[in-house]
């Protein structure tokens, strides 16, 4: 079988299930390694982008005649694989799980420099929205097919919502912030 793999950047896409800045670690204490679920507007150039780029490995790795329903495919439908009541922001939305075991993704803020701690706690977490460099790769394990999304960098955008509901510990304290000309030891 040829190896197919395709890089294609994630646009401005909202991301939920945020394991960046640590990875991953199941219930059993075993490293999941760094992930990050992006969510893809139905119908959007990006999602209609995905899913040619999907046709278009399918067929270079396992010919002609393979169908869809044959092949696990990354970019799935969170109307009808997620449950809306406690997933809402899945509602009319396509959802794509980007993972990497090996390595953690780079991570860049908006400026394009390496992010700090104080970026990572204003723009990264599930809610937020990010620029995703990921290569979607075909790939036969056990007798099955598929086309998985490898994590390679993340660039932080924007804030958004968040969505278990915490706010940044920057924004928590934001009022009772003091200037350095202030601070006298003896408040301790």
């Amino acid at each position: 079988m040829q190896k197919s793999s395709r890089k294609i950047m994630l646009q401005d896409v909202r991301g939920s299930f945020v394991f960046l800045k640590e990875p991953r670690i199941s219930d059993k204490g075993e490293n999941q390694g760094h992930s990050i679920q992006a969510l893809i507007k139905k119908d959007s150039e990006l999602h209609k982008k995905i899913e040619k780029l999907q046709k278009a490995i399918m067929r270079e790795a396992f010919g002609d005649k393979i169908k869809p329903s044959m092949v696990k495919l990354p970019l799935r439908d969170g109307d009808d694989e997620r449950d809306l009541e406690t997933n809402p922001e899945c509602e009319g939305m396509m959802f794509m799980n980007c993972n990497n075991k090996n390595r953690k993704p780079g991570i860049v803020n908006r400026r394009n420099e390496p992010a700090d701690i104080d970026d990572l706690e204003e723009y990264c977490y599930s809610g937020a929205y990010f620029h995703i460099s990921v290569n979607l790769y075909a790939y036969e394990f056990e007798g099955k097919k598929g086309i998985a999304c490898g994590l390679n960098n993340v660039m932080l955008r924007k804030k958004g919502d968040r969505l278990d509901g915490s706010v940044a510990a920057t924004s928590e304290f934001a009022d009772f912030a003091e200037d350095d000309d202030d601070f006298d030891d003896d408040d301790f």
